[in-house]
């Protein structure tokens, strides 16, 4: 950039005005072409000074491209007013489908909940400990048919006979169906083993 010419460091030597001169017009070729008196108006006429700066091109330039941001601004402006309630509304139903998300959530876990309790009497561990109370309750029922038999004088033997076979098969067929399937739980393969007895 030249350095500023007055009245204190104008060069006396005409080589060096013509070198600054030189400069001045690469510098600022709008003013490079001006003669002296020119140059003195535009600095003594605010108007004109201003007037030739408005006249350069890099200055048109930059307020076209001024002028241009600020219409794509309004321009997006009116378009985010426009869609304000739109947005509105949107922003709103999401509220309401978050709200319907979070009770369809509440209900799965009520219903898995309730799946969950429906299966414990299902569970294999609920269905070995049935097994094995039903082999007892056989067990202990067919002893009270003797018991009862030996404390009773007269007793229909062929009666007593067919009532302690039948608890007997019973209790065998339960406590075999128990050792089986607690044999196939502890081994992982209690699939398909029948956990209920055919009476």
């Amino acid at each position: 950039m030249p350095e500023p010419m007055n009245n204190y460091n104008l060069p006396l030597d005409r080589h060096e005005i013509e070198a600054k001169q030189e400069q001045l017009k690469e510098q600022y070729p709008t003013f490079g072409n001006k003669s002296a008196d020119d140059l003195e108006d535009l600095l003594r006429y605010e108007d004109l000074f201003q007037a030739h700066i408005d006249g350069l091109e890099q200055i048109q330039v930059m307020r076209t491209l001024e002028y241009e941001l600020r219409e794509e601004n309004e321009r997006l402006a009116q378009v985010n007013l426009s869609s304000e309630e739109e947005l509105k509304k949107m922003r709103e139903n999401v509220a309401e489908l978050q709200m319907f998300a979070s009770s369809l959530t509440t209900r799965l876990y009520e219903l898995v909940q309730q799946h969950l309790d429906l299966q414990k009497p299902y569970s294999p561990l609920v269905l070995l400990r049935r097994l094995r109370d039903e082999s007892r309750e056989m067990d202990e029922e067919s002893e009270k048919v003797v018991s009862s038999f030996m404390d009773k004088s007269e007793v229909d033997c062929e009666e007593f006979v067919k009532s302690y076979k039948s608890l007997r098969n019973r209790f065998h067929s339960s406590e075999m169906r128990y050792k089986l399937a607690d044999a196939a739980y502890k081994s992982g393969t209690l699939a398909g083993v029948p956990m209920t007895m055919d009476r």
